[in-house]
């Protein structure tokens, strides 16, 4: 499932990055978002801020997009 399709509360692990665009890799790996890594989305408008740990990361949808994400196993 895409992150820009779940509702704010839910709490999933990254299974991928579906980008071949270097700079969108970057830019979400220097966020901590990776395969593997557990998040949790906060909000939807007017930004996707989701929870990583004790950090938080904001992007816009084009961004969530191309974040994929499977159930969380906590």
């Amino acid at each position: 499932m895409m992150l820009s399709t779940v509702k704010p509360g839910t709490i999933a692990t990254v299974a991928a990055l579906a980008t071949n665009n270097d700079a969108i890799v970057k830019k979400l790996l220097a966020m901590g978002i990776y395969p593997g890594v557990e998040i949790e989305l906060e909000r939807r408008f007017p930004s996707y801020v989701i929870k990583i740990g004790r950090s938080r990361a904001a992007f816009d949808q084009q961004i969530a997009h191309y974040i994929y994400l499977r159930p969380c196993d906590c």
